[in-house]
């Protein structure tokens, strides 16, 4: 049985991921929509970039730490929504929080969680955060708000960038629809998956089948199923947004408003003037269009339309502990980790969560003190050789 502990690196916790999933769910979560060069550009975004150090500077040491909303967390990342993350393992968003509370991290429960917030509030209170996508019908989404508002949730994140669902071309061309369908042409293909991946098949026998989304059960009726429930779903999320729906919500919360899936100048601009506390610079992981802009290849160009009005905060392909300082150079004043620390979950729960911040946090620190970097706020273009800039 694969260790977390022996991972050297997020590709290391990657390949053990992929191992223990069947293809028909590491494949969707590998390539995103379309022919899935999505994830690919934002990790290949990172890689051109060369950095110059600043020489006898005395710093052997980094400070990680980082202040976010009146808050002080210990390390300058934290983990990004993972919807529907108990499909690849067995009580992920409860392992996510757990992890994320013992890293002192934010942890931004996902719209589309399996566990409700409620409960995940109770076991992370001081790190969990929670995202918004609103759904079709208005009285829901005020319902949603109003429980995260009684949970005491401090900070919400608004996701704007999906306003029709995404098409996987090798979900549809096998016809296979998740989390159920399976057209019969394809049944000997899931068997042979399901008993080549015994582990994974054994945590959904163990769980009764597909998860069932909690979050949403009361919307969905009190005696429906999994599937019932996730269909619900689907037929409220995605919804296309505008900016009323913005300024309503903003109008409605008062807490921390995150508006996430900002790509261009102009929307970060204007969100900053309906009221958000902060944009998040993101293409929702390479996972709606593959012919988008990297994140990083945008972040820059987000940071000098809103300066220091607001913090900008970065998501989409980091995978190393260099990958969060070049964010930051480049204009972020946060980062956000997504399918590195699902990696970790996959493989070992809450201590696979743990290896993979772990992982990050080490790289970051050594980097830092290579380069002669004090601590994030220190992390300036400058560090970067101009050359390579995206």
């Amino acid at each position: 049985m694969a260790s977390s502990s022996k991972a050297v690196t997020i590709d290391d916790l990657r390949r053990l991921a992929l191992r223990r999933l069947p293809k028909f769910v590491s494949q969707p979560l590998e390539t995103g929509s379309g022919r899935g060069e999505g994830p690919a550009r934002n990790v290949a975004g990172f890689a051109d970039l060369r950095f110059l150090p600043r020489t006898l500077s005395g710093h052997h040491t980094p400070n990680l730490s980082t202040p976010l909303f009146g808050k002080q967390y210990d390390q300058p990342f934290g983990i990004t929504p993972i919807g529907y993350a108990d499909y690849y393992r067995r009580n992920a968003d409860l392992e996510l929080a757990q992890a994320a509370r013992e890293a002192n991290i934010p942890f931004v429960l996902s719209g589309g969680s399996i566990a409700c917030l409620e409960a995940i509030r109770k076991i992370a209170p001081q790190q969990t955060w929670f995202q918004l996508y609103g759904a079709r019908d208005p009285a829901i989404t005020r319902d949603i708000v109003r429980r995260a508002q009684n949970a005491g949730i401090e900070v919400l994140v608004l996701t704007v960038d999906i306003p029709v669902s995404p098409k996987n071309d090798w979900l549809t061309r096998r016809g296979i629809k998740l989390p159920a369908h399976v057209p019969a042409r394809q049944l000997p293909f899931v068997a042979w998956q399901l008993l080549s991946h015994p582990r994974w098949t054994r945590d959904l026998i163990a769980a009764g089948g597909f998860p069932t989304m909690e979050s949403w059960r009361q919307y969905a009726g009190a005696r429906a199923n999994a599937t019932q429930i996730y269909t619900y779903y689907r037929s409220q999320v995605p919804c296309p947004l505008s900016w009323r729906d913005v300024e309503s919500l903003r109008n409605l919360w008062g807490g921390k408003l995150i508006v996430k899936g900002v790509l261009r100048g102009e929307d970060a601009v204007r969100a900053l003037d309906l009221g958000a506390d902060a944009v998040t610079v993101s293409n929702h992981g390479g996972n709606l269009l593959d012919c988008l802009p990297s994140s990083l290849e945008m972040l820059p160009t987000v940071r000098e339309a809103v300066g220091d009005r607001i913090p900008v905060f970065f998501d989409g392909g980091i995978r190393r502990g260099v990958d969060i300082l070049a964010a930051y150079c480049l204009g972020a004043s946060f980062c956000f980790i997504g399918r590195a620390a699902l990696y970790g979950a996959i493989v070992g729960g809450r201590s696979g969560i743990a290896r993979a911040i772990q992982i990050l946090s080490g790289e970051l620190a050594q980097t830092l003190a290579m380069l002669g970097v004090a601590d994030m706020t220190d992390a300036s273009p400058d560090l970067i050789h101009r050359s390579s800039v995206p």
